[in-house]
C-alpha cells in the first residue's frame, strides 16, 4: 500500500503543518494558514494506518486549539508577562485565534473527511477485488 503513519503520529503531522501555517501567516489567519492547516489535514488523513482514520479526519480543531494555546502562551512569554498568570488575561489573548481561525478549521475538517471517506469507499472495493481473486 505505501506509507501508513499510526494515529499519533498524523496527529504531529497536522500540528506541524498547523504550526507551519502559524507561522507563514503570522498573527493573523489568513489564506497562508489555512493552506498548511487543510494540507496538514489532507496528508495526515491520506498516510494514517486505516484503523485509525476516524480518529485524525475529525481532529484539526482540536489540534488547532492545542496550537493556539501554545503559540498564546509563547507569544506571553516572549513578552516577559507570566504565562498562566490570569485565566481572564489568557483566554483574551487566545480566543481571537479561535475566532479567525474558524472558516479554516471548518474547511480542514471537510477535507479530512472527503478523505476519509474516500479511502473507506476504495478501500472496500478493494477488499472486495482482492477476496474474488482469492477463493479463484
Amino acid at each position: 500500500m505505501g506509507v501508513e503513519l499510526p494515529s499519533l503520529a498524523a496527529l504531529a503531522v497536522l500540528a506541524v503543518f498547523a504550526q507551519t501555517g502559524i507561522w507563514a501567516g503570522g498573527d493573523e489567519l489568513g489564506w497562508a494558514f489555512g493552506v498548511w492547516l487543510v494540507a496538514g489535514a489532507v496528508v495526515s488523513s491520506a498516510l494514517v494506518r486505516r484503523v485509525g482514520l476516524w480518529t485524525v479526519a475529525p481532529a484539526p480543531p482540536v489540534v488547532f486549539v492545542v496550537v493556539a494555546v501554545g503559540n498564546a502562551a509563547w507569544r506571553r512569554q516572549s513578552l516577559r508577562q507570566s504565562s498562566w498568570g490570569s485565566g481572564r488575561e489568557f483566554v483574551a489573548d487566545a480566543v481571537p485565534w479561535l475566532v479567525t481561525g474558524f472558516p479554516w478549521l471548518a474547511a480542514s475538517a471537510g477535507a479530512a473527511l472527503v478523505v476519509a471517506t474516500v479511502r473507506i469507499v476504495l478501500g472496500e472495493e478493494g477488499n472486495a477485488g482482492l477476496r474474488r481473486r482469492q477463493r479463484r
